[in-house]
């Protein structure tokens, strides 16, 4: 799709890229990392809100101020129209529902919200480095095994599954290990800007990973880092292949209980594979949606016991077949243009993405629109890198006229970034 023009990435009064040290890019950091460490405390509320919506508002006010609106007609377009046909058809097709306000301010404010100060964020921190890195998710991880361990009042949340498993102030542990991979990711391809090698930076994906898995005993995330690492790594083939199945032997060591036959008939019987049979048949009896609270209303009064759906759970398993009963074709040309990436034609870069949201409500997540941003527009940053020849390792070149432009655009930025002519040849 055509794209809107984006902004200069100098952000004008800003100047949070030319200058990091200043008392704007100072104040800049502040702000962000206040919102990724808010972003954890999923179970702390004040009334419907959550710490991370406070810090939206926030970053939203600043965002504008600063005139650092970046976007695509396709991100645009997709959520404005995607909210109309969500509120219609909430408002117009009668079925029992509950929260379904709070739904509609999520997908009309702060999903959006937070994908859009997160396209800004991604734009920022793809040229410099954020102040917080792979430690801060190994601190992050110990965090929770401490808050859980101690049951700390009102920001952990005790839960009746997943005995063992480490959440912490997290909903449930799929959300840490989300939390920790869509960090390292963005960690992972902002590294490349700055030349690190490629061992390092795939060492520090799977470190990181691996070591939420330890704790969260989650399954699915693991996964989406070795479809990044196969994918968006540059090394060797037979190297990442080694690394692919190194992740694999220890999380088959971990987790091989989890696949036993009697968890993987209960899985398909009473959980995964149920929910998803009922999800396709709501779907085929109304193929163009039922809007939104429909879901918790429907299964937390369904005879028939689904684990993990009822009270307090709006979505089912998947991201496509949920954003289906919610609003038919228009909720999987939703899922197409933003989790699969063709708004932004970057659907080899958000595979991973693509793949996790198939068995995850990814769209229900602050977390996942947040990261979502940033990645999106990290991706399209480098693609302009690369064809202004500011990237360590040369990726295909766009089109030859963008070239001398984003090269004026990036200023400073890509003199740090560009190596030498050798250098470039050889990691070429």
């Amino acid at each position: 799709m055509a794209m809107l023009d984006q902004r200069p990435l100098a952000f004008g009064a800003a100047g949070a890229l030319a200058d990091a040290g200043s008392r704007d890019g100072r104040f800049l950091d502040l702000v962000a990392v206040a919102g990724l460490v808010l972003l954890q405390f999923q179970v702390v509320q004040f009334g419907p809100a959550q710490p991370a919506h406070l810090w939206l508002l926030f970053a939203l006010g600043l965002m504008v101020y600063q005139g650092a609106f970046v976007a695509s007609r396709a991100d645009v377009g997709g959520f404005l129209f995607f909210f109309a046909y969500v509120a219609i058809v909430t408002t117009f097709v009668e079925h029992d529902r509950i929260k379904s306000f709070d739904q509609l301010l999520k997908f009309g404010l702060i999903y959006p919200g937070l994908y859009f100060v997160g396209r800004w964020l991604g734009a920022v921190y793809t040229l410099r480095p954020l102040p917080i890195g792979p430690l801060f998710l190994i601190a992050v991880v110990l965090f929770e095994v401490v808050v859980q361990t101690l049951a700390v009042p009102v920001i952990h949340q005790p839960l009746d599954f997943g005995q063992g498993a480490i959440h912490g102030t997290f909903r449930e542990r799929n959300w840490l290990a989300v939390y920790v991979f869509l960090f390292s990711w963005f960690l992972f391809e902002a590294a490349e800007t700055r030349g690190v090698s490629e061992n390092r930076r795939a060492a520090m994906l799977l470190a990181v990973n691996l070591v939420a898995l330890y704790f969260s005993q989650s399954k699915t995330a693991i996964v989406a880092a070795g479809i990044l690492l196969l994918l968006r790594s540059r090394q060797p083939i037979v190297l990442k292949l080694v690394a692919i199945a190194g992740g694999a032997a220890v999380y088959w060591a971990l987790l091989a209980r989890e696949f036993s036959s009697q968890n993987i008939q209960v899985r398909l019987e009473e959980e995964r594979g149920l929910a998803f049979l009922k999800a396709v048949e709501l779907i085929a009896d109304e193929p163009f949606g039922r809007g939104v609270g429909f879901v918790e209303a429907y299964f937390t009064n369904l005879p028939l016991w689904i684990r993990g759906l009822g009270a307090n759970v709006n979505s089912v398993f998947s991201t496509p077949l949920d954003l289906m009963i919610i609003a038919g074709p228009v909720g999987l040309a939703f899922w197409l243009v933003f989790f699969v990436g063709f708004g932004n034609r970057l659907v080899l870069t958000l595979a991973p993405l693509a793949a996790l949201s198939l068995l995850n409500p990814m769209h229900q997540s602050e977390i996942v629109w947040l990261f979502m941003g940033m990645l999106v527009s990290q991706a399209r940053l480098k693609r302009e890198m690369a064809a202004a020849g500011a990237l360590p390792v040369a990726a295909p070149a766009a089109a030859p006229a963008r070239s001398h432009a984003v090269q004026r655009r990036f200023g400073r930025a890509t003199e740090r970034v560009a190596p030498s002519g050798p250098a470039r040849r050889e990691a070429t």
